[in-house]
């Protein structure tokens, strides 16, 4: 689930931007919460060394200069602040004085011999140390009984209490600030890119020869968003200038050929002859005029002109499956159909016929004696999915890349043809905003499948 989600956000540039934005921000600003914290922690302990340097100087010179009463007396004022303890011990390890604030307990057996053990009689300067919760700093004072230890304690706890309440500020910085400050910025990169992503959907909806009129327009474009308009734009001309000029051809060449052959037609069959190729002249000058007229329907198909209604597609499958029960009936081909009802499509209704029967009327003549055709039509999520398929001779791996270019006929098909019928069915499909996919392997069948979203 984690890495779809992510796979979904770096998809797009907007989540790219966005997710480098974020952890960018969030590791610089968490490097620096860090260090800021390591900082004042540090600081707050040396804070704490000085202080316990402090106490323990003047907690040494008061036990050196002064005995009885009035030296407890001062030792007492001397931990009259928070969180400290005073403790001084004899040269075997024995609490000769030991007193605290009020916020702290006595020190331990554990800390008395910790302090004992951590300082060195015959150093003049302090040691410090950390036992339980409280900062130790010991040095050597000469008591009544010999040379013994002075030490002052400071609780670690205000450290802690202090570093935590640090802590407390920044996660508050983050939630009041930090967090405010990142999804501005997040939906400043959304609303700087917003014109990208008019510009992918404006091209995206270009699906199609009757869509290359459309230009595509940004409102307040920068000047590399300027750019990729303009291009953009201008390829769009030249495409919808380069098909136009295409329909135009192929119009005027049928019309061309039109009444030549028509005249040639006529000729030929006022020749009384019973020569054989008197008839294949017939069937030529016959093939030709259906290429002629294939031609005609190709420069029709992307014009401005196409008449869009509400197709039934139900209805033009059903028709389509009784048509191939009829025309497979000499190949004792069985149909099936699974049509499903009431789905409907804005299309022209002619052409969009014609790019089906094509399909199915492959998919009859390219079949096997006892063969079979499954048609299917479904309709699921917005999605319609129109499904031909048939058991017949199938086409080569080879010839598959090229089996929707006008002209192009398959190794393996002997019968004559002018190789227009998946061409123009591909052409009609896309200018209806579809898609045409085929699958097929030798000897075992093919499969049509048309989309429309």
């Amino acid at each position: 689930m984690k890495n779809r989600l992510l796979i979904r956000i770096t998809s797009t540039l907007k989540g790219r931007l966005a997710l480098w934005y974020l952890v960018s921000s969030g590791a610089i600003f968490l490097l620096f919460s860090i260090a800021l914290s390591l900082l004042f922690w540090i600081t707050l302990e040396r804070q704490i060394d000085h202080h316990v340097l402090i106490g323990v100087n003047e907690a040494r010179s008061i036990v050196q200069d002064y005995r009885g009463s009035e030296r407890d007396n001062l030792i007492k004022n001397l931990v009259s602040g928070q969180g400290m303890t005073v403790a001084v011990l004899s040269p075997d390890g024995a609490a000769e004085l030991e007193t605290n604030s009020p916020d702290v307990a006595l020190s331990t057996e554990h800390q008395l011999q910790k302090i004992l053990a951590s300082t060195k009689l015959n150093e003049e300067k302090p040691v410090h140390f950390t036992e339980g919760n409280m900062r130790f700093a010991a040095m050597p004072v000469q008591v009544s009984s010999g040379k013994g230890i002075v030490a002052v304690g400071y609780s670690t706890q205000i450290l802690h209490a202090t570093f935590y309440r640090v802590l407390g500020i920044i996660f508050g910085v983050i939630i009041f600030i930090v967090l405010p400050i990142t999804y501005l910025g997040y939906k400043f990169i959304k609303r700087q890119l917003s014109p990208l992503e008019s510009i992918a959907q404006q091209a995206k909806e270009v699906t199609g020869t009757t869509s290359l009129s459309r230009r595509i327009r940004i409102s307040s474009p920068t000047k590399e968003l300027k750019i990729i308009q303009d291009a953009l734009n201008a390829m769009l001309g030249k495409l919808e200038q380069i098909f136009k000029n295409e329909r135009e051809f192929f119009a005027d060449a049928a019309h061309t050929l039109k009444t030549p052959l028509a005249v040639i037609r006529s000729q030929v069959e006022n020749i009384r002859t019973r020569d054989p190729a008197h008839l294949e002249i017939l069937r030529v000058i016959d093939t030709a005029n259906e290429t002629i007229q294939d031609l005609l329907f190709l420069s029709q198909i992307g014009s401005s002109h196409l008449k869009l209604e509400h197709a039934s597609l139900s209805k033009i499958m059903t028709d389509l499956s009784e048509l191939a029960t009829a025309l497979g009936e000499s190949k004792k081909i069985t149909v099936l159909s699974n049509i499903q009802e009431d789905i409907s499509l804005m299309a022209d209704k002619k052409l969009l016929k014609r790019a089906l029967s094509n399909i199915v009327y492959n998919a009859i003549s390219y079949n096997k004696t006892k063969g079979k055709i499954i048609l299917s039509l479904t309709k699921q999520s917005g999605r319609i999915a129109i499904r031909i398929e048939d058991t017949g001779i199938g086409i080569g791996r080879s010839d598959q890349s090229h089996v929707l270019t006008r002209f192009f006929r398959g190794s393996n098909i002997k019968s004559p043809g002018s190789g227009l019928g998946l061409a123009i069915s591909h052409s009609v499909i896309l200018s209806l905003g579809g898609k045409l996919t085929l699958k097929s392997s030798l000897n075992k069948g093919t499969t049509v499948l048309i989309t429309f979203s």
